[in-house]
């Protein structure tokens, strides 16, 4: 069967969309149509319907489509491992990116990478570290930055994790709030406002388990997806949240926002893939890059 015909449809599968999913395969919308088409010809069913929000797919789809995603992912293995014994890397890696790429060092993690192995090329996708957490273990994604506890214990079963960084978070307050957080626990500051995440977010899974261990639930009056929003809204005077310590030191000194200075939390920035597919030459590649990278600094 063709790579090309299944990897549309894969590719399909995932965006939803012609038009993201053309982008993704360099191709045009009329030749992807022609590879779908000529795929559901060649099996004898129809994978997808059109509506008016994009390509959706039919049962006898979602039936076929872990099948096909293990053939493309088969095909790329078997590719790069082909490459690998020639001694140039070949082929495409999925990595999964969160936060700020200033964050991640993702401009040096890219550029070494690209430098040593020319051959490789990548497919960044952004989200919150259990979306894309999610999509490495699905086998969407081939690598990902993620964050979480220091030592990623709770991980280990699933994936090879690199740590890179430990760090903190603390709690910010908006401006002249400084008797309402300063000296103040965990139990105290929840009964105050705050902006919540969704449950993908490293903010929520941490702060869940913290307030979880006192026993109280946090007063949530708003949910944002973005760090920068949620700083934005806590200068703006609406409520409480949960920073990275160089952003709320520097949303303090620049916006006047107030720091709790009783509490913080203490969190990870890892690189993560599956386990069983730790020694695929691009996976190894990046784990080996970057590890390199931070090692620097």
């Amino acid at each position: 069967m063709d790579h090309t015909r299944l990897k549309a449809f894969v590719t399909v599968a995932q965006e939803g969309n012609l038009t993201r999913a053309a982008e993704r395969l360099y191709m045009t919308q009329p030749a992807l149509s022609l590879q779908l088409k000529k795929l559901q010809s060649e099996i004898g069913l129809v994978l997808f319907e059109r509506t008016p929000r994009g390509m959706k797919m039919t049962d006898e789809g979602r039936r076929l489509l872990p099948a096909a995603e293990r053939a493309v992912q088969a095909v790329s293995e078997f590719a790069s491992a082909a490459a690998g014994l020639k001694g140039m890397l070949h082929g495409e890696l999925r990595l999964g990116t969160i936060v700020d790429p200033e964050f991640l060092r993702l401009g040096a993690f890219l550029g070494l990478l690209a430098k040593r192995h020319p051959g490789l090329a990548f497919d960044l996708r952004h989200g919150m570290s259990g979306a894309v957490m999610r999509d490495v273990e699905m086998g969407q994604l081939d690598v990902s930055y993620t964050l979480g506890l220091p030592g990623f214990h709770e991980l280990q079963d699933k994936f090879h994790v690199v740590s890179l960084a430990t760090f903190n978070y603390r709690v910010i307050a908006p401006p002249g709030w400084d008797s309402q957080v300063r000296g103040k626990g965990w139990t105290e500051l929840a009964a105050l406002p705050w902006i919540a995440t969704p449950p993908e977010s490293a903010h929520s899974r941490l702060l869940n388990r913290i307030f979880a261990e006192q026993g109280v639930e946090p007063h949530v009056v708003a949910r944002v997806d973005l760090e920068a929003s949620m700083i934005d809204l806590v200068r703006s005077g609406v409520a409480l949240a949960l920073a990275r310590d160089s952003l709320a030191l520097r949303a303090a000194h620049e916006q006047g926002v107030v720091i709790a200075d009783s509490v913080s939390v203490d969190a990870a920035l890892g690189f993560i893939c599956r386990k069983d597919r730790r020694m695929e030459p691009p996976i190894m590649a990046a784990l080996e890059v970057v590890a390199e990278i931070w090692a620097r600094h």
